[in-house]
């Protein structure tokens, strides 16, 4: 970070600081307030009361009581919202005591992401300070990974921190192709027979559920037994019953038809993750009604691909009428580079992703798919006060996250590596 950015980012954390310590209402006053909702608003004012936003506009009245922070010049969004990561599950990759993202099977609903999610990880702080407040955190792995939690990425406890748990179920659709080449560690015969077999787990996992749940519904009717407590179909029942989303991992075509056909065979509400080959069946994933989280910046899946198909991925799923959020991939294990979402969304508009839709992307259509809009994603009355203030275009590589407010607290935005850019910006020089 440039020294005037940490610097502006200091005093403004003392000035809100002080604004939130010791009044119940405070008001953020001349910046230019991107509602995301509807238009961006200059000069704007955002009201803040109880956790809680109150007004925001051009015309807000501010009340005499109120303490006011200046934020002439700068940009006002909500928190960013990527809604698929490990963040707090993986602290070094590379360390396997740290990572505790999968569990032992195929087949594990029942894994909590709140329960294991560890709050004193460096990497929160470092997401926090690229305006990630709040994440869909998940557990990967295996074919049901587990249930994904909407999460807070600060407080002290679980109880503290969930916005929603669970807010999906996160399933990584098995692989279809199969490899016939000479080098394949496994015969197509072996391939095809694991292939089939990780299917009719997947579709058992549902069938059972839904057994389950019609038992369970049953219990206390002349002759019908008491059915015991099974924590992983209980897990499934909120998806069975359409309280909670489906997160489809699937990148290729074949992948991605076959998790929609099932999808609306077994009546599920669902999204894509992932959705690589995209952009070849767009229309047709438009016609599910199924939007899409996707990445901007791997590299092509085949050499044969032009090289910027997976740029403008998400131009053509939009174009076609799909519901695009943006991620940075939860499946790789990697937790460091969510911080990097907004330069998802950036790489996305230069390829085509419409622009007034950018901020939306990482914002309200993944608070949308997770079922949380109703508490984040835009700015606006009633919803949480859980906003980010930045230097510039939240979409430009060069913008800073000059401060935050979770829940109509001020957050400290120091982290792990701005501490060791000024223990080594003042090292000893000759």
């Amino acid at each position: 970070m440039r020294r005037g950015a940490f610097c502006a980012a200091a005093a403004l954390l003392a000035l809100s600081g002080a604004a939130g310590a010791g009044a119940e209402t405070v008001a953020l006053t001349g910046a230019t307030v991107h509602t995301v909702s509807g238009p961006d608003v200059p000069n704007g004012t955002v009201l803040l009361r109880d956790g809680r936003i109150v007004a925001a506009g051009a015309n807000v009245a501010v009340p005499t009581d109120a303490r006011r922070v200046d934020l002439s010049g700068r940009h006002i969004y909500p928190s960013l919202l990527p809604p698929v990561t490990v963040l707090g599950l993986v602290e070094i990759q590379s360390v396997r005591a740290t990572v505790d993202t999968t569990e032992l099977g195929d087949v594990n609903p029942q894994a909590r992401a709140d329960l294991a999610v560890n709050f004193d990880s460096e990497l929160l702080p470092v997401a926090r300070s690229a305006g990630i407040l709040v994440a869909g955190i998940t557990p990967i792995g295996g074919i049901v990974s587990g249930s994904l939690a909407a999460m807070k990425l600060d407080g002290w406890t679980r109880e503290d921190a969930t916005v929603l748990a669970p807010a999906a179920i996160f399933v990584v659709w098995p692989e279809l192709a199969i490899d016939r080449s000479p080098t394949a560690r496994f015969s197509p015969r072996i391939q095809e027979k694991r292939r089939d077999e990780a299917l009719q787990k997947l579709r058992d996992a549902f069938s059972d559920a839904r057994a389950y749940r019609k038992a369970r519904s049953a219990e206390g009717g002349a002759g019908i037994p008491r059915h015991d407590f099974d924590p992983r179909l209980e897990a499934l029942l909120p998806a069975v019953e359409g309280r909670i989303p489906i997160i489809v991992a699937a990148h290729s075509v074949a992948q991605i038809r076959a998790a929609l056909a099932w999808v609306k065979d077994e009546k599920l509400s669902a999204a894509l993750f992932g959705a690589d080959d995209g952009w070849r069946i767009a229309p047709e994933i438009a016609a599910a009604g199924v939007p899409a989280i996707v990445q901007s910046l791997p590299l092509p899946v085949r050499a044969d691909e032009p090289y910027d198909a997976a740029y403008s991925n998400a131009a053509v799923l939009s174009q076609a009428g799909v519901r695009v959020a943006f991620d940075d991939g939860a499946e790789t294990g990697t937790a460091p580079t969510v911080r990097d979402l907004p330069l998802q969304a950036a790489a996305a508009v230069a390829y085509g992703f419409p622009r007034e839709r950018a901020v939306a992307a990482i914002t309200l259509e993944p608070a949308m798919i997770l079922n949380v809009a109703g508490r984040l994603g835009s700015i606006e009355p009633g919803k949480d006060a859980t906003l980010i203030v930045t230097d510039g275009d939240v979409l430009d590589v060069r913008t800073h996250v000059v401060g935050a407010w979770l829940d109509g607290r001020p957050l400290d935005l120091t982290d792990k590596q701005k501490r060791l850019w000024e223990r080594y910006r003042a090292r000893p020089r000759r």
